[in-house]
């Protein structure tokens, strides 16, 4: 088994004990063609990050080192933390560029724009 297979293995792992349990918790798929994360609903002091430079270059190797260093916070405080598939984590992730009130006028204008598409 490969590093990336490891990584998988973790993070499907860490997926069952946090909202979401095991499935995206917005849109509810259990895997996606770009893969699935686990997304911290709030950060700590020296917390385990992917921007830590410990965790670069981005490959296999250390992908699977943030997931193993990820394992035991998960487990402290699973409420911590979010399965999301990388679609909608990249979605959630925009949205926290805006304020409060900002957003609530896309909202807004989202509701009132008709472009003909339904769920």
């Amino acid at each position: 088994m490969n590093k990336r297979m490891k990584a998988e293995e973790v993070k499907k792992r860490l997926g069952g004990k946090i909202h979401g349990r095991g499935k995206c918790f917005v849109c509810g798929c259990k895997i996606s063609k770009r893969g699935m994360t686990v997304h911290h609903l709030w950060y700590v002091f020296n917390d385990v990050v992917h921007s830590n430079e410990k965790y670069q270059p981005r490959n296999d190797t250390t992908l699977l080192q943030y997931y193993q260093d990820l394992e035991p916070l998960v487990k402290e405080n699973p409420k911590r933390f979010m399965y999301l598939c990388n679609t909608h984590h990249q979605a959630i992730e925009r949205i926290n560029r805006y304020g409060d009130k900002t957003l609530n006028k896309l909202l807004r204008a989202r509701k009132m724009t008709n472009t003909g598409k339904k769920e």
